[in-house]
């Protein structure tokens, strides 16, 4: 890459204590909270670590903490938050930033700071990146399974939905019984059409989430459901927006094994001066790829990332951790 041409850089937004560890999967919404006690309505943009090309050094983008005026937009006046906004969002100009990514917080963000931000910066919450390493982890989980994933039993809850046809797709290939769980009948049917022609399955189709996920050992859900439908023995691929309560209540929900998307490294040649955490790795590369048109070589860089396990509740684990704990636990 050539570091005199003239390229936008990105943010990565996320939350870290301290300690510098991130909250992500750490109880976030109480330490939020926490944190904020002591809250000052500081505008100051703060850089936990930079990502760089390593060809020349060339700095790609920057590792944010998220703003605590935003955190805590409700203690401010209407006027005075504004303010603070436009001044800030100034400060991420100065720095040549045009693309802004919040992965794992995206549902913390006031709805009036993202619509102001997307008026000067292209904004993504970097589900499109998170889907793609789901997917990977998923497809590399079944070839961990090996001849266990026949007898098992799959649920797809959502199936009636775009993701939830995604996963139903890639699972039919290892799978001998699949439901096919959503609201309208006329889609899930459809989908179960399309998948008897392209993989030989037949899927039986329900709008009973319980008929769709109750005593299933591998579920899919694209969409928030109710934990007392899940089985406490199951691996739960959850493909739904992330929504913090909803990710606390994950765990304190015993017994499943959710995997929230799959663990990717950075490719080969971007590096970064802080050791990335699983969703900042998530959002850096989110940022690369939308950042694909304007330099030419994003996509053959991106051809070079690697999956290293699955991104859980409580953060990141390897495929051999999960292989030693599911394994053990479980035969």
């Amino acid at each position: 890459m050539n570091g005199d041409q003239k390229v936008g850089k990105f943010a990565v937004m996320t939350f870290r204590h301290v300690d510098d560890q991130s909250q992500a999967g750490t109880g976030i919404v109480g330490r939020l909270i926490n944190l904020l006690k002591g809250w000052r309505s500081n505008v100051a943009v703060q850089t936990i670590g930079t990502v760089i090309f390593k060809g020349d050094a060339h700095e790609m983008g920057y590792i944010l903490q998220l703003s605590d005026f935003i955190v805590k937009w409700d203690r401010l006046s209407p006027n005075r938050r504004r303010k603070k906004l436009l001044k800030y969002l100034g400060l991420l100009e100065e720095l040549g930033i045009e693309m802004v990514c919040i992965p794992y917080y995206w549902s913390v963000l006031p709805e009036e700071v993202i619509e102001v931000m997307k008026k000067r910066f292209v904004v993504d919450s970097g589900y499109q990146m998170r889907i793609f390493a789901l997917v990977e982890s998923i497809k590399y989980l079944m070839g961990m399974l090996k001849d266990r994933v026949l007898d098992m039993e799959v649920g797809i809850w959502g199936a009636d939905t775009r993701v939830g046809r995604l996963f139903a797709r890639v699972l039919a290939p290892y799978v001998n019984n699949m439901v096919l769980g959503g609201t309208s009948i006329d889609d899930l049917y459809e989908l179960a059409d399309e998948v008897m022609r392209e993989t030989g399955l037949a899927c039986p189709v329900t709008t009973d989430a319980g008929e769709c996920l109750k005593d299933k050992r591998l579920v899919v859900v694209a969409e928030e459901c109710d934990f007392s439908l899940l089985s406490s023995h199951a691996i739960v691929v959850y493909a739904g927006e992330i929504d913090l309560k909803y990710i606390e209540a994950m765990k304190r929900h015993p017994g499943p094994f959710w995997i929230l998307s799959g663990w990717a490294t950075l490719p080969d040649e971007v590096k970064a001066d802080i050791e990335l955490l699983p969703w900042e790795t998530l959002g850096v590369l989110q940022a690369l790829s939308l950042m694909g048109e304007e330099i030419r070589e994003m996509n053959r860089i991106l051809d070079t990332l690697k999956m290293r396990g699955f991104i859980s509740p409580e953060g990141g684990i390897t495929y051999n951790t999960f292989r030693i704990r599911h394994f053990r636990k479980r035969t």
